[in-house]
Parts: structure tokens; sequence; C-alpha cells
């Protein structure tokens, strides 16, 4: 799909050029005493989340019976125990922020309303013509089976694995385009090293969620299509981790705790996996070298193009019928097109949509950035979630990453590590229930 050349007419609402971020924080207007306060709970920080709090103005101004607050919660780790806390003891907010395994998590917990009333309602919800707007794969994104078939989340904006390059590297080894499959990539990076003497090859920070989208790209999920079952027995995990042990021994596979962004940007390894949205850390870092990026290589006999959705989506948790309204209502306007016009040139995130490119904020956005633009129209598109469960975080942060090291060191084969993962994975789906 090209999103360039295929672009639907928008026509814009009388509404939407009437907002600017500097109208905004210049108006005087305040919500009536009486508006009713809708917090949104999200884990930004920095410039995203100042773009947030202009955002909740946008809203409350054409919105003046409610007053969002946009409330940053800190990272991960402390939104969640925060929305837990308030789960137990009241006061959950009108709407929150989330990263796929916690609205997976929230949702086993009782947390989350489903969203699909909202959706199709006829006054509230979005029109035929809204939603054929949608990249499928994220308007679906959290309609699963595992959750009965309803809707517990709805997607903003997004990013996506994404494989970087340096292009003066890859060039100098004789190559103008990487390679387009993993069964070619050990043989890739042997030949961009021995033609740039002192370069690393790659080097890896999250080992556990790396291994796990690479066998993705393979056209193979971690968990089987029963939905409770891991894959780690598939042939194509004992290849992958075969060709990373090779690479791994060769020296050309290492495992850093440094910031892979600051590592690639300064010209010290030549590729990157890292998400879509790395685009303007690599721009204002970058300053001796080309780089590029693109889809991830792929599996030799995948049919379908794929690569990891990352990302925060929007949903409404428990609460009473008016608030529940009201936090359905903000995250339904994150995902207009007046909303995307401020969020995608902030945060660098691809829209959830398709038919945003003749905003001109946007398409100015992509055309001063022809490398965001191709991810937009290479990348985005074949961006899905990895398989959902309760025990995705221990999956991936955990069992998967020490079996990798455990390999990598010699303690087992390749064999014997997707093995260990294997076992240790159906436990970690028995105990999560």
């Amino acid at each position: 799909m090209n999103l360039r050349t295929n672009r639907r007419t928008f026509a814009k609402s009388a509404a939407f050029g009437a907002f600017s971020t500097a109208s905004i924080l210049s108006s005087s207007a305040k919500a009536q005493d009486s508006a009713l306060v809708v917090d949104y709970w999200h884990r930004y920080g920095g410039s995203r989340a100042e773009t947030l709090n202009v955002m909740a103005e946008m809203f409350n101004e054409i919105r003046p019976e409610y007053k969002v607050s946009a409330i940053s919660q800190g990272d991960i780790a402390e939104s969640n125990q925060k929305l837990r806390a308030a789960a137990a003891g009241g006061g959950l907010p009108a709407a929150i922020s989330a990263d796929d395994y916690d609205i997976t998590g929230y949702t086993a917990a009782g947390i989350l309303i489903d969203l699909d009333p909202f959706v199709h309602d006829p006054d509230l919800g979005f029109s035929e013509e809204e939603i054929a707007a949608f990249l499928p794969s994220q308007f679906d994104r959290h309609k699963l089976p595992i959750y009965d078939d309803r809707r517990m989340a709805f997607p903003q904006a997004f990013s996506a694995m994404t494989f970087w390059w340096n292009e003066d590297a890859i060039k100098a080894a004789g190559f103008d385009t990487p390679i387009e499959t993993w069964d070619e990539f050990p043989d890739f990076l042997r030949k961009i090293v021995e033609a740039n003497p002192g370069m690393n090859a790659w080097m890896e920070e999250d080992p556990g969620s790396r291994f796990m989208s690479i066998m993705k790209t393979c056209g193979v999920e971690w968990l089987k299509d029963d939905g409770v079952t891991p894959n780690f027995d598939a042939p194509e995990a004992v290849e992958i981790l075969t060709w990373w042990k090779e690479l791994y021994d060769e020296g050309l596979l290492q495992f850093t705790q440094s910031n892979k962004i600051e590592v690639f940007a300064a010209g010290q390894t030549a590729i990157m996996l890292h998400s879509s949205s790395a685009g303007p850390a690599l721009a204002s870092q970058v300053t001796d070298f080309t780089y590029n990026g693109g889809l991830p290589p792929q599996g030799a006999n995948t049919d379908t193009l794929r690569t990891e959705t990352y990302g925060s989506l929007n949903a409404v948790p428990r609460n009473s019928p008016e608030l529940e309204q009201a936090g359905w209502e903000w995250i339904k306007w994150l995902a207009s097109p007046e909303a995307f016009a401020v969020w995608v040139p902030a945060s660098n995130y691809f829209p959830a949509r398709t038919d945003l490119l003749e905003i001109p904020e946007i398409a100015a956005f992509y055309d001063a950035d022809p490398v965001a633009l191709k991810l937009l129209e290479e990348v985005a598109p074949a961006a899905t979630i990895l398989s959902p469960s309760a025990a995705l975080t221990e999956v991936r942060g955990t069992i998967v990453p020490t079996a990798i090291e455990e390999v990598m060191m010699g303690k087992y084969t390749p064999e014997e590590g997707v093995m260990k993962m294997q076992a240790e994975s159906i436990s970690a789906i028995e105990r999560a229930g």
C-alpha cells in the first residue's frame, strides 16, 4: 500500500482550521465550573507529555463540558502499579494509555470496559467510512479471541520494529540495499565488518524482545494458534538461535547495556533493530555517515510481510457511566485528524489511520523526512502485536533472555535452549491463568 500515491481525499471539518498549538496556548477560555473532570493517565515524559497537555487544552476548548487533565504516571512499572492500586482502592481515571501486555493484564483483572458499544454507537462512535480509514491491524489490535472478541483498547498511534543501517558501511561492503531474508543476514554482517575494519556488526540490548520479534518476521508467533501453547519448539526458533550463536561466537553479535541509538549514531555498529520512532534521535545525533531504515529481513518462506507493533493504546477503566462516556469521547478524539495533526509531528509515531496525508501539518512532517515517509509506507502496514498473554512479560523479560544468555555462554546448545524456553513458558502461562 503506497500511502503517498493512494491518498484518500480528506475533507477537513470547519473546526479543524480554527485550532493550532499557539491559539490554544494563548486562549483565555476556561472550562465551566460544572465541567466533568476527566483524568487521563499516561506514561509519556518530556516533549510528548507537554504535547498531550496542549491536546487536552484543545479538547477542553471544543468540549467545555469536560475538563481533561493529561497526567504522567511515570514509567511502565510505576504507571502499572498506580493503576492497580487505584483499581483496588477506588479512584480510577476516566481513560488510560497502556502497552499491549498491560491491556491484556488489565483485562484479565477486570479493570477495563469493552469499547465496542461506543465504537459502533450511532451518536458516539465512528462512521463506516471512518472505520475503513484505520489500518485493520491497529483498529482490531485488541479485539481478540482471548477477550471473547471484546474490544479492550483503541489505537491512537504506534511504532514498529525497524531495520536501521549505516548506508556508508553497507555500500563499502558492496551492497546498494540491505538483504531481504534472515538466511542472508549472517554473511551480510560478515562482509560489512570485513569492509569496515574496527566497526561492530550488531549490538543488542534487549535479546528477549528481539528474539521473539524475529520469530514473528519468520512467520512464527510465540504462541501457537490455540493462544495458550508456546511455539518455541518450532523449527524456526532453533534456526534463529543457531545463527545467533554463530554470530556471537564470531564477535558479530554483542549484547550491551549501552543505549543502542547512541552506539549506532556514533558509527560504532553497522545495523540496529529498533523502534521506528528512533528517527528524530538519529537525525539529531548522526553526523558522520548516511543512515536509512526499512522493514526488517523476513523468513525465507514467509508469505506475509511482518514486524512487531510497539506503542501505547488508549483504554477506558470501569467507572461511572458518565466517566466511561467522557473517557471514550476523549480517546476517540485522540484518533481524530485534528489530534493527529499535532501528535504525529510531535511523537514521530505512525498514525493508525491512512487518510491523513492531505493534512498540512502531517504532509509537511513527512515531506521534511523522507525516511519517515518510507517507514510509513513500508513498515507500518506490516506491523502487528505479539500474541497477547498474561505471561508475556515474564516470558519476554526473563525466560527467553535467560535461555539466550545460557546458550551464548555454552551452557546449552541452541536446541536445548529453545526447549528450556518452551518448558518454562508453559509453566509461566499456567501460573498466569
